[in-house]
Order: C-alpha cells, then structure tokens, then sequence
C-alpha cells in the first residue's frame, strides 16, 4: 500500500510537471510552455459591444524584465526567434468596459486609456503569473457607434466601378439579341462583350495551343501552392488560440516546406523572362528594335497590368472596408485603406517594391514592381545582343555572373539571414517589416535576377534550337534531365530544413541566398523545354490538362484578390481561431475557391476587354519590315501570332 500512495504521488507531479524535489528536499519549479502567459487573447467582440457605453481596445504590451524563475523560462523559449514568437510581448483584444473600467469618456484619449489598461493587464498578469507589465500599446479603440462613414472617394469609385459593370453587361446584351457575323462588329464593344470574353478564357486564343500550353497551367499550380504558403502565414499573424502550432510547424518535415515555399515564385520569374525575350526577339525579325522601342514596351505592359490594380486597389481603399467589422477589422482591412489612400501612387508607377513592405498598398503586388524592372532591365541587354550578334554568348554570360554574384555580396556584407529563416514567427506578427532579409533578399529586383535571367536563356537557347532544328524529344540524355527536374525542383525545397535550428554563418547564408531558388529556377527551366518537345507523357499531361488552362488565365486576378480575401476573412473573426491540420487545409482549401471565384468577374469585366482594348489601340497595321534571314539569332516562329494578353506570365 506504502509503494501505491508513493506511486501516485511521482505520477502527479511528473503529470503535473509543475515541481520536482531535489535530494536536498529543495522544490524546484518546473515550467512547461502552457505555465506561460497566452500569446494573444480576444474577449468576445460581439457580446462586448451590446452594451451602449462598451469599449473594446486592441493592445500590445512588454513583460517587465526580472529574474522570477518564470520570466527567465520565458525569455530563454523567445531567444530561439527563427522559430518561437516572443512570449515577452502579448497581444490582447480587451473589453475595457468590463473587464478594466472604460466608458466612453476614456475613448478620445488613448495616454489615459494605455495607463488604465497597463495597470488592469498588470494587475492579472501578476496574480496568474507573477509578472508584471513594463509597456503597453493601444492600437485602437472600437465602440458600439464606431462606423467608417462614407465619402466622396467611395462615391466617385463606386460609380465608375458601376460604369464599367453596365458597360459590360450593355455590350454583352447588345450582341446577345443582336449577333455580330463572325470578322465583323465594332470592335469597341466586342472588347466588352462578357459571351466573347468568356469563350476566350475557356478555350484561349491562337497563343494558347502548342508549345506554352504548360504556362498556364504552370501558373494555377504556382497560384495554389502560394495560397497555401499565405495561409500559413494568416494563422501566423492571427490571433491565434494555439500559437505553438507555428511554433512547432517548423519541426514538422511537411510543414516545414511551406516555409520554403518562396522559391515557387521563380516560377513566374522563369516564364516572365522567357515569354519577355522569346517575344521580343520575334517581334524584332518584322519591326525595327532600337532605344525607341523599350517606352513602346513600357506603354504596353502599363496598360496590361494596371487595369485590374486600379479595380482592385479602388475597392480596397473604398467599399471593402464597409463590408463587416471585428475586433481586427481595423488592423487588416481598414489599414490597408488608410495605407492605399497614402501610397496609391507607388503602385501606378510599377515600383512598390523600392519601398517599406510594411507600408505598401496591396504587399502581394510587390511582383509587378520586381518584374518590372528586370524586364526593363532585359530589355537593354537584348537590344545589345540584337545589335551585335557576336556578343549574345559573352553578354548573357556576365549578366548571368553578375545576377549571382550581387545577392551573394549583398548577403555577406550586410549579414542576412538565409531567405528560409526570413520567414519566422515574429516577423510574420510585423508584416515583414524592419526585416532587411525579406526586403533586400526576397523582393527586391537584385535577389531575383538570376531566376528571371535563366528565363531569359532558356529563351535564347530555344530560339536557337529551333533555328538549328534541334530535336531534344531523341536525346535521352535531355529525357533524363527532364524526368529528374521535379526532383531536384523539390529537393531545392528541402535545402537548409535545418537553418531554423541554428544560426548560420555570413558565408552560408550569402551561398544560400544566392543559389536555393536558382537551383529551382534551373530545374524549371530544364522542365518548360522538355514540355515544349513533349518528353514525359506524365509530366506533359499534368500542364496540358484541359480545366487547368482557365484556372491559369484567372491567376493574374487570383494574385491581387487573394490577400484581401485573407483581410476580410481574419478580420472578422470574433474570437480567437484554434489552428489544427484539419483547420489549416479548410482554410487553405477554402481561401482557392473564393479567390478563384471572385477572380473570374475582375476578368471578364475588367481585365479581359483592357487586353482586347490594348491590342485594338497599340497593334500595328503592318509589319515594318520584312525579315532578315541572313541574321544568326533570328528565326522564324515555330508558332505564330504570340499575345501578350493570352501568354502574358506578368503576376
């Protein structure tokens, strides 16, 4: 009976893990990550704001520093900060009316509100914990009258958006009861109406077939696997009720490729750099191409991409923020106006990634800004290579060279973390901001040279073989390749699993940042062309399939929607979501099909008849000159009438 009751008393303690004794009779406390305070906490936002005089605050507070066995415990958990958040900083959305004694008197001065609360949050932090707190932010204060009004800005918006949407549907029944022959019609109106648009997003136009048929698929596949990326992160930034599911996601093998999943945009640089060059050197066997003919480019890709940003962009910083409310509802969505109507113009001049990610209307667009100046870029080095022949391998070279070397040097001299590690808890919590890894290593231009260069290449080499009438479909060599590119593409995934453990090196950090995502960008590459000559039936029928090529043509509108998608949905939660697998591939699966959906109007009314607009407005009559065949790197087509509007990979 003795060894029973002693029996039970080690199993409470070790179930407990509270206390251990020593040999001394000493008690020991002993923590686990539950004896912490929670992260992040949200008090019913409903059931708060019923009362007239209620006040609901969303704050952030600091844990004063001392040497309580507690603190140190938590401290120590904090400091491995490529995985952990900081436990040291809660985050709490608070009814202050109830649980600390706000009324609305309180609600137009935020010092004394932060001082009311400071000594509420301290007074239960050190009766639960025995903590005290040193700091504390309000970010803001929500009552039950708090509405955003209207304005004028909303209403000018609103009309124009109606405009377009009347315009649309007026040309759409026009031609519905009044069918145009085919070849005739004003052509006007056929860039609106809704029945053409739709045919050509099902079945594609002329540059559609043959040979980049896999792009569109490409960039559905491409699309997916970064919304489940950006779902992670939502449940990273979130309130989220159990925070070590991030925390320890970084230890789960599966999970932990998500972090890496930043590499499947060279996807998108690979395909812009190779449609941009094999275009251009196409464009230039019938046209003049000298200095004059890049703000001719520059016009073009304007009016492509910034028809559906202005839709998007308008409704963000209009009538989105009207559409609900919650206890985040101002933090993501209703910042994101604030920020849009600040920075809008950062946005229209195609730059917005020279500027603080934290600061930037629609973060996810940060692309259109890297891609732009790489094809601006590209344009110059193919319009010298166009000049002087001779110079194409030379050149292409040292440009590939020099797109290596400056994220390396870049890297060593400034001491980033590798781009896997960018990724960690607390900078998801600050939107990447003050991270210098993410912004010089991530987005900017420099860091994806090289991805978008190899498109390039690939360009130039498959505008040679076509020329030379390669056939790579009997090289069983290139099949090899071709079947082994996936694998090497996944292993590149897998490169430095281990870096959130560990603190690497200046010296390995800059070889990772200069080579992880060129590794994959070149297994891409080696992909797209085994595509184009058709060596695996299974990897070309996984880009060929049929319901894939409209997924693909939606993914330019699917890339601006998604994040507010994301805002809206987090910012109306009222309490705090509980992250499971389960709930996590709801979320994700859940957030593909309304982007998707929500993509297919911003197409067919907007972004479809800009395409048609522009190439009515800017396609020449005739062709300015003939080809010359006598010219080593000119060719002819192996497949014609190739439209910026149809293969366009510019997301």
């Amino acid at each position: 009976m003795r060894w029973f009751l002693v029996f039970c008393v080690v199993s409470t303690a070790v179930g407990e893990n509270v206390t251990q004794v020593t040999e001394d009779g000493a008690r020991d406390i002993v923590f686990d990550y539950h004896s912490m305070p929670a992260l992040s906490e949200l008090d019913d936002f409903d059931i708060c704001l019923k009362r007239s005089d209620a006040v609901y605050c969303i704050v952030d507070f600091e844990l004063l520093e001392d040497e309580t066995p507690l603190y140190q415990f938590i401290k120590n958990f904090s400091s491995s900060s490529y995985k952990n958040y900081k436990h040291t900083k809660l985050h709490r959305g608070v009814c202050g009316s109830q649980k600390c004694g706000l009324n609305l008197t309180h609600v137009n001065d935020i010092d004394t509100i932060a001082v009311v609360l400071r000594d509420c949050f301290n007074a239960t932090i050190h009766q639960g914990y025995g903590l005290q707190v040193d700091s504390l932010s309000v970010r803001y204060c929500k009552t039950q009258d708090d509405r955003l009004p209207t304005d004028a800005l909303d209403y000018v918006i609103g009309a124009i958006l109606l405009i377009v949407l009347f315009v649309n549907l007026g040309c759409s029944a026009y031609y519905f009861f009044w069918p145009a022959e085919k070849g005739q019609g004003n052509k006007f109106m056929l860039a609106f109406c809704v029945q053409k648009n739709w045919k050509a997003l099902k079945y594609g136009g002329s540059a559609d077939g043959g040979i980049f048929k896999c792009f569109q698929a490409l960039r559905f596949y491409t699309m997916v696997m970064i919304l489940g990326l950006h779902s992670m992160i939502f449940i990273g930034y979130g309130y989220t009720e159990n925070p070590e599911f991030i925390e320890k996601s970084y230890d789960d093998f599966f999970k932990s490729l998500l972090f890496n999943a930043r590499v499947i945009v060279q996807i998108f640089f690979v395909m812009g750099g190779f449609l941009m060059a094999y275009k251009m050197l196409m464009y230039a066997e019938t046209h003049p191409f000298t200095f004059r003919t890049i703000p001719m480019a520059i016009v073009n890709r304007w009016l492509r991409l910034m028809p559906a940003v202005l839709v998007v962009m308008g409704l963000a910083m209009t009538w989105v923020p009207h559409l609900g409310s919650g206890p985040m509802w101002d933090a993501v969505v209703k910042r994101e106006r604030d920020i849009c109507r600040s920075n809008w113009w950062q946005l229209v001049i195609l730059m917005p990634n020279l500027f603080p990610f934290e600061h930037l209307c629609l973060p996810q667009a940060w692309y259109l800004g890297t891609d732009t100046q790489l094809f601006l870029i590209t344009l110059v080095v193919l319009l010298v290579i166009w000049r002087w022949p001779k110079s194409g391998i030379p050149v292409l070279s040292g440009v590939m060279a020099i797109s290596l070397l400056i994220p390396f040097l870049q890297s060593y001299f400034m001491d980033l973390m590798p781009i896997r590690v960018s990724i960690f808890p607390e900078s998801i919590r600050d939107i990447f901001g003050y991270n210098d890894t993410f912004y010089h290593a991530y987005v900017s231009a420099q860091s994806n040279w090289a991805g978008y260069h190899l498109g390039v290449l690939t360009a130039y080499f498959y505008h040679r073989a076509q020329a030379e009438k390669w056939n790579f479909r009997n090289s069983i060599l290139f099949k090899l390749l071709f079947l082994i590119s996936i694998p090497i593409g996944l292993g590149t995934v897998l490169m430095g699993w281990d870096l959130h453990h560990r603190r690497a090196s200046a010296f390995e950090s800059a070889i990772f940042n200069a080579l992880n995502q060129n590794f994959f960008a070149l297994a891409i590459c080696v992909f797209i062309v085994g595509c184009f000559y058709k060596c695996n039936k299974i990897y070309v029928g996984a880009v060929e399939w049929g319901p894939l090529q409209p997924l693909g043509r939606l993914s330019y509108c699917a890339m601006l929607l998604h994040a507010t998608i994301l805002r809206t949905y987090g910012g109306q939660m009222r309490r705090s979501f509980y992250a499971t697998d389960y709930t996590a591939i709801m979320l994700f699966a859940g957030i593909v099909c309304t982007t998707f959906l929500c993509s297919l109007p911003l197409h067919l009314f907007v972004e479809a008849p800009a395409c048609q607009l522009q190439k009515i407005l800017l396609s020449p009559r005739r062709p300015q000159k003939e080809p010359e065949n006598n010219n080593v790197n000119q060719i002819k087509p192996g497949i014609s009438n190739v439209s910026v509007s149809t293969v366009s990979t510019h997301i």
